[in-house]
């Protein structure tokens, strides 16, 4: 009996995750309680613009470390990621960076990203 309870409070606490990350671990073990990165307005910026499409992301933290990887681009204003629609917007200038250099800091977190045209 007391192993059948621990299987069940076991399956419990992982429960949470995997349901958070659509059954598979995102790689910052992500939790349900994890609140995802709100899309940030971008219209404010002065610049050159891609958009990009991101297979892969489950969650906030997911879009957060897509955000960062953005962001850490020299010549990139700003960017905002959404998750649960897979996009991603840029706004960046196009004298210090490409968006070839762009498509590489998505691909580098492990998510899959293509120009959208």
């Amino acid at each position: 009996m007391r192993i059948l309870i621990l299987l069940f409070v076991s399956a419990l606490s992982y429960a949470p995750a995997a349901i958070a990350c659509g059954g598979a671990p995102c790689g910052d073990a992500c939790k349900l309680g994890d609140a995802p990165s709100a899309p940030i307005d971008l219209s404010g910026l002065e610049g050159d613009r891609a958009s990009f499409s991101v297979a892969g992301m489950k969650c906030g933290k997911c879009s957060a470390k897509v955000v960062a990887a953005l962001n850490g681009v020299e010549g990139v204003k700003g960017s905002s990621v959404n998750h649960e629609d897979g996009k991603a917007q840029v706004v960046f200038e196009s004298s210090k960076t490409t968006t070839a250099a762009l498509l590489t800091a998505i691909n580098s977190t492990g998510y899959t990203a293509t120009l959208d045209q």
